[in-house]
């Protein structure tokens, strides 16, 4: 009986990769435009008539298929978020394809941190080589140049990662031991 092949992934420079900096960026434009937009909606809802307190199920359903449209679906398309586009930035899976709905939506899942999560991607990133923020990690994405092209490709493994004594297993990319 032989092992299955390990799925090829790739990786790219860290110059490519998105640093802090521009992942910032991108928050500072995305972020405010949706709240925004959901403010816009709910100000619609009064203008009807309708009130938070009197249909809370569809607004809750309004507002969380606005952040989906736009954090997932707009994202994982070929046009971008408006944050992504300012900052010249794009998401991959690891084999460098767009990410799909799962991947997104765990990445979205974060917003719950709120600015915590923000805070704590900006330590996190300091230090990954790969220029992951946790939700990247958890979803298996990278956030990189518009223009970036893979530097290689390695098998895709499991890494075991304990922080807050909590031990998890993230999928990663193993590179070649040439290139760094």
């Amino acid at each position: 009986m032989s092992t299955p092949e390990a799925p090829i992934g790739v990786y790219f420079t860290r110059e490519d990769y998105a640093g802090v900096w521009r992942r910032l960026l991108i928050d500072a434009v995305d972020f405010p435009l949706v709240v925004a937009l959901s403010a816009v909606l709910l100000a619609g809802f009064a203008a009807v008539g309708l009130r938070p307190g009197d249909s809370p199920r569809l607004l809750l359903l309004v507002l969380a298929s606005v952040w989906f449209g736009y954090f997932v679906l707009l994202k994982g398309s070929h046009y971008r978020t408006l944050g992504y586009v300012v900052a010249r930035a794009r998401i991959v899976n690891l084999k460098g394809d767009r990410p799909g709905f799962g991947s997104l939506t765990l990445r979205l899942i974060f917003v719950i941190g709120g600015p915590f999560n923000a805070l704590f991607d900006v330590f996190w990133l300091t230090g990954d080589v790969d220029r992951q923020a946790l939700r990247d990690k958890f979803a298996s994405t990278y956030v990189v140049r518009k223009d970036a092209l893979p530097a290689g490709s390695g098998p895709i493994r499991f890494r075991t990662c304990t922080f807050w004594g909590m031990t998890f297993l993230f999928k990663e990319v193993t590179r070649s031991s040439r290139v760094a």
